[in-house]
């Protein structure tokens, strides 16, 4: 959609989008750089990195910031960022399953990739309507706590769960019955606030792109990275580009569940657990696990306690506190979630090969116990060859990893396209 001109697409990058995608990145990550430099790590000629430069320069985009020490000759000049040249709103929706702290949340971030505001707001059962009133106030929350000009907003990125039909522009939920959501309705009312252009993003593929752009890939070599929300999907950075897919709706884990009038209950319609293949849900099934366990009344644990003798107020919280303390039932309930997800996590390490999973949508919060069984299982399965080389981590951005990327999707696009 363009809104004074300006474009937001989700389509591959040229070449020379390449190029200016990554000659701006190593300006981004490195600050205070040659352009002797630059030509080395992209093996590019001076002659041809001068000129991006240059146009960089009149563009406003990179600045001059004084000398080099010189090892002989004249003195090189060093490059830097301008942080000031424009910002990007990112949404993250929220996960689509409601628990006790989930949160709809939107930051304003500048081109060097720091959060300069933030909003936030708890998910309720509610109406598409108010919902979107919500994510509505946010956006303006946020970008009012920035104090930037709006000239200098050059988009905004919303990070949506489910599968995205970018031709009719609603998000279904892949595992559990949530319905249709139209996006498009959400997209217009925000470019009228805020006289910006939106695009939408498959939160998973937002929040691998945010770790690729602002956290732990700002700061390492990893070229390929897996983010896992939750079990139900992930997002792919392949040789340090998104990867889509055909139809863009690359990385859902699961198989599409069968019509209701499938019979065979015992693989798809409980969570104990069934086929692999199924979600258990945002919270991997855990508190309903945790309800099992509670059927006898002899199992004592410290997560009823916390409950008041309830299981029916059991809350992902309860089980990770209880799990703090050594109890023994929260210790076990974590240990196979981990060893649940850690079985996915190995497939696709053994597929796709990556320098870095990172756990994301909340779960963790899960805790040491819970990281350290999904590591378990992955080591379990995972082939060795592979397993050697990933890092199993959560998310260095925490709860705003889908929210930054978001932002940073579009001011990827905006260094592509200058």
């Amino acid at each position: 959609m363009a809104i004074r001109g300006r474009v937001l697409r989700n389509d591959r990058f040229t070449e020379k989008e390449r190029r200016n995608l990554a000659i701006l990145d190593i300006i981004r990550r490195t600050r205070q750089i040659s352009r002797a430099e630059i030509s080395k790590i992209t093996h590019l000629n001076i002659v041809t990195i001068s000129n991006y430069i240059d146009d960089y320069i009149a563009k406003g985009l990179v600045l001059e910031r004084g000398y080099d020490v010189s090892t002989g000759g004249r003195r090189p000049e060093l490059l830097d960022l301008n942080a000031k040249y424009g910002y990007a709103i990112g949404i993250d929706l929220g996960s689509p399953h409601i628990m006790e702290d989930s949160c709809a949340i939107a930051v304003v971030v500048d081109a060097a990739g720091k959060i300069v505001a933030k909003a936030k707001i708890k998910k309720e059962e509610e109406s598409q309507d108010k919902f979107t009133e919500k994510i509505r106030r946010i956006a303006r929350d946020a970008f009012d706590k920035s104090g930037i000009d709006k000239e200098r907003l050059r988009g905004i990125g919303i990070g949506s769960w489910g599968v995205l039909d970018r031709y009719k522009g609603v998000v279904r939920y892949a595992v559990e019955k949530g319905g249709l959501f139209n996006y498009t309705n959400l997209q217009s009312l925000l470019e009228k606030d805020l006289d910006a252009p939106t695009l939408v993003e498959h939160d998973a593929t937002a929040g691998a792109l945010g770790e690729k752009w602002m956290g732990l890939g700002l700061n390492t070599e990893a070229e390929n990275i897996i983010y896992m929300c939750s079990d139900s999907s992930c997002g792919l950075i392949l040789n340090g580009e998104i990867y889509y897919g055909a139809s863009k709706s690359a990385g859902e884990l699961n198989i599409n569940p069968p019509s209701p009038d499938y019979k065979d209950d015992n693989c798809w319609a409980k969570y104990d657990y069934g086929c692999g293949f199924r979600s258990r849900g945002i919270d991997l099934g855990i508190v309903q696990r945790a309800k099992h366990y509670f059927r006898d009344d002899k199992v004592s644990s410290r997560i009823l306690d916390l409950a008041g003798g309830n299981p029916d107020k059991i809350t992902v919280k309860m089980i990770v506190e209880a799990a703090a303390t050594d109890d023994k039932v929260a210790g076990n309930i974590l240990n196979e979630a981990g060893d649940y997800l850690g079985a996915k996590v190995a497939v696709l390490i053994n597929l796709f090969n990556p320098d870095a999973v990172v756990i994301g949508r909340g779960i963790e919060k899960f805790g040491d116990v819970f990281m350290a069984a999904v590591r378990g299982g992955a080591k379990k399965w995972a082939y060795e060859e592979s397993l050697k080389i990933v890092r199993i981590v959560p998310t260095s951005l925490e709860e705003d990893s889908i929210a930054c990327g978001a932002a940073s999707l579009v001011m990827q696009q905006v260094f592509a396209r200058i």
